[in-house]
């Protein structure tokens, strides 16, 4: 049955979507299995030395039905390449690359993400995020070139499929994210800080920060006034920004963070670069897959978005 999905989809649709692309030099994005589909972008070229850029490329792709989503890896240009995420856009936009503007960030609703390190993320049994038909999706991708000169880069998003089931229970991405980062020369720190306006239910949990991080701590203040409970402390690494430890759990016994609770992220950081860093240069986020649910929710600087 997935397998014949996986092929109706690719031949049902207008284009599909890694043909007649060209890959870069040593980029060689594995294919998906028999339940999946592969987009493939164009090369950026000339990404210059010291940029830190985010693009967003919209595809011409679409599936003639719904697909549910139960596994997806995302594929980077190892030189520069920091983060590449699947959207679904709500309204149709003109195939092609520019650099991601907020019109972009409101126009579309989170499928996966992924990196240049980052390993393919697999959903506990039951648990999908579901891609709706004839949407048009779109790939944003970060970039950073740390290097004294201009760089090409190029992503590509893997994900494996199969058919709607009234069994199945969607996911979606939280976020508690702070923009006020502004880090000096040498050691400084960074807060995040949200509270839950609804129930969750978490099978996975993790923070994120960049290469000058050295530690980030995540806690939950019960609604209740209890104490704090300290539940992801890690010593950080610049490896981590592309494949940070996460905290598992499954369907039967997620996480559950209740309406009223607070969460914390607490972050450290060495600014070894002589200069002051801000964000999004550096980050201090926790992030988490919540079910059920249909839409992303990011909470920024401790605002929780509307409906």
């Amino acid at each position: 049955m997935r397998k014949l999905l996986a092929l109706l989809l690719v031949v049902g649709c207008a284009t599909e979507p890694s043909s007649k692309v060209e890959l870069l030099p040593g980029f060689d994005p594995p294919d998906p299995g028999p339940d999946g589909i592969q987009f493939l972008i164009p090369p950026v070229r000339a990404i210059p030395p010291g940029a830190d850029q985010t693009f967003c490329t919209y595809l011409d792709y679409r599936s003639d039905r719904d697909v549910d989503i139960y596994a997806y890896e995302g594929y980077q240009t190892a030189l520069g390449g920091h983060h590449v995420i699947l959207y679904a856009a709500a309204q149709v936009q003109p195939a092609g690359t520019h650099l991601c503007t907020e019109d972009d960030m409101i126009n579309v609703r989170y499928l996966g993400g992924g990196g240049a390190d980052s390993p393919g993320a697999a959903l506990p049994d039951g648990i999908v995020i579901r891609l709706p038909a004839n949407t048009q999706v779109m790939l944003q991708h970060h970039w950073i070139n740390a290097s004294d000169a201009p760089i090409d880069g190029q992503a590509a998003f893997n994900i494996e499929v199969e058919a709607p089931d009234p069994s199945h229970v969607n996911s979606q991405l939280f976020t508690t994210v702070t923009t006020q980062v502004s880090l000096a020369p040498g050691a400084g720190s960074a807060r995040a800080e949200c509270t839950a306006s609804q129930d969750m239910s978490f099978f996975l949990l993790g923070g994120h920060a960049h290469e000058l991080g050295t530690h980030v701590t995540i806690s939950v203040t019960p609604a209740s006034g209890a104490t704090a409970n300290t539940i992801y402390d890690t010593p950080w690494n610049k490896e981590y920004q592309q494949n940070p430890p996460r905290n598992s759990y499954t369907k039967d016994q997620p996480f559950v963070l209740h309406t009223g609770d607070r969460v914390r992220v607490d972050c450290t950081y060495d600014n070894t670069t002589g200069a002051a860093v801000q964000f999004p240069r550096e980050m201090c986020v926790a992030w988490g897959y919540f079910f059920p649910a249909v839409q992303e929710i990011d909470c920024v600087d401790g605002a929780w978005p509307g409906p």
